[in-house]
């Protein structure tokens, strides 16, 4: 997970997301995502341009809703300073397809 401020040009950083859906009665439930075939991760920079990756399951099925990504790739460059955002897209089979809500950090030179 993103922990602190992230810097331009940084490689190898490991974004986390808690993927949950919120209830009628307003409380949140982890998705399990093993439900799910296509995970990915929608990143955002700071002119408004989307970045998708593929993202992995930290643990096991991911019944537990964590979902990564840990830059080191090349699928993001992180190459603008300001605040990024970034959040879960999760698709397939009868589950249907759903977004998480934004999460954000920094980018500092």
């Amino acid at each position: 997970m993103v922990d602190g401020k992230v810097h331009t040009g940084d490689t190898h950083t490991d974004f986390q997301l808690l993927v949950q859906k919120t209830q009628v009665d307003g409380t949140n439930v982890v998705v399990d995502l093993s439900a799910f075939t296509t995970k990915q991760i929608i990143f955002v920079d700071p002119d408004g341009s989307e970045t998708t990756v593929t993202a992995t399951v930290v643990n096991g099925t991911g019944a537990d809703g964590l979902l990564r990504y840990i830059n080191n790739s090349g699928g993001l460059v992180i190459n603008s300073i300001g605040l990024w955002s970034y959040r879960a897209k999760i698709s397939g089979g009868v589950a249907g397809t759903f977004q998480s809500n934004n999460s954000t950090f920094e980018v500092i030179g």
